[in-house]
Formats: C-alpha cells, sequence, structure tokens
C-alpha cells in the first residue's frame, strides 16, 4: 500500500459519520464491478455469480463445510440412494443415468411453475454450442434427458463422471423457449434473452428475491419473491455500486452499508485488514481459505509468450511471497499451481518457482533475451522484451499488484505496460474474444464438482466456433493435458482422482499455461445488526440469501 492511499485509508477509518438510519426489512450490499449480461449460463464469471444468486438457484451447490447440497433438489443423487445407477451403455461402456427431482411447489417468479420440462429445456439450450453456455457445470455432460413427470428429469451421462451430481441453473421454457427459437446464435440469442433485455420480467428468476430495479453501475433492487419458500427474512436486497473501494469503505464505515465482500468485488484485502486493525469490535469480520486463484493468463498466441522458458522467467520474477505477506498479512497465500496445498489433491511433488531474479535473467537469456541499454531485455532482432499488461480498472488491490509487478519484473529486465479496463470490456472484449495483446490478470474459481477443463482444456478456448465460451484465455493446448481431463472427468475413486490431478499439476506446472499468484480468502465485513449471514459458504453465499435479516 502506498503512503497516499494508506493516509487515504486512515482518514476514512478516522471519519466521524453518523450512520443513517435504513428499513431494517432491507439489507444493502456494497459492490464496485458492475455486470451488464446477467444470464446465469452465458459467459459466467465470479463477479456474475456473486449477483445472480439472489434471484437465480442452481440445483445444487457446495455451502460453507464444503458439502454439495440440494437447492432445487429434494435429495443429492448418489449411487446408495439409488438416484444415480451406473448402467450399460450400448457402445460396451459404462454409463450413468442420474435422477433430479425437484423440491415440491417451486414456482418462477410470474408463478408458473418450476418443472422438469424446464431442466429439460436448458440442457436443450445448454448442449446447442451456437449458443456457448459456459456455466461451471456444463449441461452437455448429459447426452440426453427424460422428463419422467413434473418434478422428475433422468440425466443420461455417456461415462462415469465424478460430478454427476452437481448442476448449476435451469432456465424458464416458458419465457425463454420462444425467444431461443427465433436467435438460432448466441450474439442473437444474447441480445433477446430476457435475461438482458428485460431482467425484471418475474418469470425469469426462481430464488427468493427478483430484480425490481435495474440501473447500470449505480444500483440493483431485488424484491422478495411472493411465490418462493419458506418466505425470505427479508423484504428486499439492495447492490449499491461506488466508483472504487475508497468510496465503499466510507459509505460503510458510514452505515450506508450493511455488508460488503473483500476483494474481487468490494473493498481490498488491505482495507479489509486494516478495518479490522482500526475497529476490532465494531463490525463483523469473516476470513477463511479459499481456493479462488488470482492468475495471470497469457497470450500464447504471441511469439514471446509461446516460449516456456520466458513463462517460467516470469514467474521466478514474481516476488510472491512478499505479496501475500505485506499485502495480506500471509491471509491469502501464495499458489503453486490450480489447487491451494491443504487439498487432498495437491501434487507436493510438482515443479516450483520460487522468487529468483537469477534464474529469471538466465531463462531469458536462454531464450535470446539479453539486457539492453536501459535495463530492458532486447532479443537478436533488437525488440525489446514488453509486454502488454491487462487487469480491471477500480480494483484498488489489482492495481496496487500490478505497481508491485512492473517493478519487480524490470528487475529481471522485463518490461510491462499496464492496461487498466472497465469490467465489461474486460470480461467482453479482452476475455470472450481474447484480445489481450501478453498478459491478463483476472481470477478463476470453481466449485469443487467442476472440471480443470474449463482453464485447461483446448476445446475450452473461447472462438466463434463454440459462441466464445470457456476460461481457456490463455489459449493453451496440450493433448496430453486434454486425455487427463477425460481421465479426471471419470475418475471413479478417490485414488484414481488424486492420481490424475497429480499429473495435471505436473504438466500444468512445466507447461505453465497461467501464472499462479495467490488464493483469495473467502471475507467479508458486515454490520452487527445483521445475522445468519454466512459469507464463507464455498459457492456464492447469496444462494442462502433467504435465511438473511438485520435487526
Amino acid at each position: 500500500m502506498t503512503k497516499a492511499t494508506r493516509l487515504l485509508t486512515l482518514l476514512i477509518l478516522g471519519a466521524s459519520v453518523a450512520a443513517p438510519a435504513h428499513a431494517q426489512d432491507q439489507m444493502i450490499i456494497g459492490q464496485i464491478q458492475f455486470i451488464a449480461n446477467l444470464h446465469p449460463a452465458i459467459q459466467v464469471n465470479n463477479t456474475k455469480r456473486g449477483v445472480i444468486g439472489y434471484a437465480q438457484r442452481p440445483i445444487t451447490a457446495f455451502d460453507e463445510k464444503g458439502e454439495n447440497v440440494c437447492i432445487l433438489c429434494e435429495t443429492v443423487p448418489t449411487v446408495e440412494n439409488g438416484l444415480a445407477k451406473i448402467v450399460d451403455r450400448p457402445n460396451g461402456q459404462k454409463g450413468m443415468d442420474v435422477t433430479l427431482k425437484l423440491k415440491a411447489g417451486l414456482k418462477w417468479g410470474d408463478g408458473v411453475p418450476v418443472t422438469a420440462k424446464d431442466i429439460a429445456f436448458t440442457w436443450k439450450i445448454g448442449t446447442d454450442p451456437a449458443i456457448g453456455f459456459s456455466n461451471y457445470n456444463p449441461w452437455n455432460r448429459a447426452t440426453g434427458v427424460d422428463v419422467v413427470d413434473d418434478r422428475t428429469a433422468v440425466m443420461h451421462l455417456p461415462s462415469v463422471m465424478t460430478g454427476f451430481n452437481s448442476w448449476d441453473q435451469i432456465i424458464p421454457e416458458h419465457l425463454e423457449g420462444p425467444v431461443y427459437a427465433e436467435n438460432k446464435t448466441g450474439e442473437a440469442y444474447l441480445k433477446q434473452t430476457g435475461y438482458n433485455r428485460a431482467p425484471t420480467t418475474p418469470g425469469l428468476w426462481n430464488g427468493p428475491f427478483l430484480f425490481s430495479s435495474y440501473q447500470p453501475g449505480t444500483r440493483v433492487v431485488m424484491e422478495k419473491n411472493p411465490h418462493f419458500q419458506p418466505a425470505p427474512k427479508l423484504d428486499r436486497i439492495i447492490l449499491a455500486y461506488r466508483d472504487n473501494s475508497s468510496a465503499l469503505m466510507q459509505n460503510f464505515i458510514a452505515g450506508a452499508i450493511d455488508a460488503v465482500p473483500v476483494s474481487p468485488g468490494g473493498i481490498s484485502f488491505a482495507q479489509f485488514l486494516e478495518l479490522k486493525k482500526s475497529y476490532p469490535d465494531r463490525f463483523q469480520y469473516f476470513v477463511e481459505p479459499g481456493d479462488n486463484l488470482e492468475r495471470i493468463a497469457m497470450q500464447l498466441e504471441n511469439p514471446i509468450l509461446a516460449d516456456v522458458r520466458v513463462r517460467r522467467a516470469l514467474l521466478h520474477a514474481i516476488d510472491r511471497k512478499t505479496i501475500s505477506d505485506r499485502l495480506f498479512d500471509g491471509l491469502q497465500p501464495v499458489a503453486d499451481g490450480p489447487l491451494p496445498k491443504g487439498t487432498p489433491y495437491y501434487n507436493a511433488a510438482m515443479a516450483v518457482y520460487p522468487y529468483d531474479v537469477a534464474r529469471a535473467k538466465a531463462l531469458l537469456a536462454e531464450a535470446g533475451w539479453k539486457p539492453g541499454a536501459d535495463g530492458i531485455c532486447v532479443n537478436g532482432a533488437g525488440e525489446r522484451l514488453s509486454l502488454e499488461f491487462v487487469t480491471t480498472a477500480g480494483n484498488q488491490t489489482r492495481q496496487q499488484i500490478t505497481q508491485v509487478l512492473q517493478n519487480q519484473f524490470k528487475l529481471a529486465c522485463i518490461e510491462i505496460q499496464p492496461k487498466l479496463v472497465a469490467l465489461q470490456e474486460y470480461n467482453g472484449v479482452m476475455l470472450r474474444r481474447r484480445a489481450f495483446k501478453g498478459l491478463l490478470m483476472g481470477s478463476i474459481d470453481f466449485p469443487p464438482s467442476a472440471s480443470p477443463r474449463i482453464v485447461l482444456g483446448s476445446d475450452r478456448i473461447p472462438a466463434e466456433a463454440n459462441a466464445w465460451a470457456g476460461n481457456n484465455f490463455s489459449g493453451y493446448k496440450n493433448t496430453a493435458m486434454d486425455a487427463l481431463m477425460e481421465r479426471v472427468e471419470t475418475a471413479v475413486s478417490e485414488v484414481d482422482a488424486k492420481a490424475v490431478w497429480g499429473e495435471i499439476q505436473k504438466i500444468y506446472a512445466e507447461d505453465l499455461p497461467l501464472l499462479p499468484l495467490y488464493f483469495y480468502a473467502r471475507a467479508y465485513v458486515a454490520q452487527k445488526n445483521v445475522f445468519d449471514f454466512v459469507p464463507t459458504t464455498v459457492d456464492p453465499l447469496n444462494i442462502w440469501s433467504e435465511k438473511w435479516r438485520r435487526r
């Protein structure tokens, strides 16, 4: 944190502002990153999941204990309870039939029942490659679906899959069916879907709250869904957006905001620590280890970054431990790969890249890059080792880290040119169209059921052919890794899964398709009068927002 930033933060913390009174039947959540596209299954990212969860529920989700629990379903399918069956397929392979039984009485916000036909419709549109669903638990895992009755659907999986009992949000056929029928390309459908054209349409949503007011960049108001049972404790949820995290912090301290996430999407972790130090008893502080990976994607079509020696040099040039210690008090641990060290599948034997400027320079020299007159490396053709570095504007933590990285890379004769872009451009052009030219910093978080294919599979590189779906923004391709994706998705036993994950991490560490930085802690700060607020769930906390209350 710079001296100026620290001074500003302390001035904010020391401000004596009378807390405004606002209704006890509502809760105001502070945000800094506004999402324009509200479709639950297209261009899915962490920020979007933190918004739509109030109004749109998945079939299953992982709670604060890391357990997969039913949200829309009645019982989580397992082989033991008979709702998941291993069956013989005509091709001689073993597959699965997974029964999803919806809870009784589920309704869309317009009162129309939520039925198994909605599951079948979601599967239909979710398996259309022209539309480009990118949800974390893909619907195209199933090759077919049978509607048994209004509440029951059977999903047919072509193989035995580890994430067979995890399923995401469903889409209302009675509203989105006609839209899909008339718009058969991803671009056309995304423009005409009610989620973007008219997001305050009640029937689009099945959660405890419905979008009632939508003011881009400023405010989103969600009112209690009269058809949701059990009825939410609150009448209203308001997402209040600010231009930067300092303004968010000031509004929270003044009492105008009830709860704020810690970056990404809210205040920085440094601000969270300052707040806790200055007001240890005034607010509620929540922090738990997380698996949301902050990483640097690399444009592998760039000839400079196509050389793995350069990628390895970049990682050796980053002092990740100092970043974690100084900015996060070590509470957001250094990442060596896609999994945190505490997870059972972590491979302690994979290659790691400690901070080592000398080693970074040696690798660059092997790749033909040597320090020039101004200290920045040049190659034999006289080209400078200069890379565009893209990240989100308005995110204080990322801006701080960008400044740190700029200095650290320079020590290894690497120049980066920071480019801070608005969230809509970042999520759209930069990520989905892979328009960045060099490096791009962002995060990737997916539940335990999700496959690493989402970021490492060659079929998940966003392209026109797949309607720009997928999160493999680096453009990484490795046939051995693709084969491992198949194996990890069909691993039956924990022993098999751990072995495959070990191989995935080994190849990841050799190829470095992404530069791992650190794992975000799941952190939130809330006013003292907020109750039954559990922000340390593995999946977004708003999936359980009907339980929240204030007094």
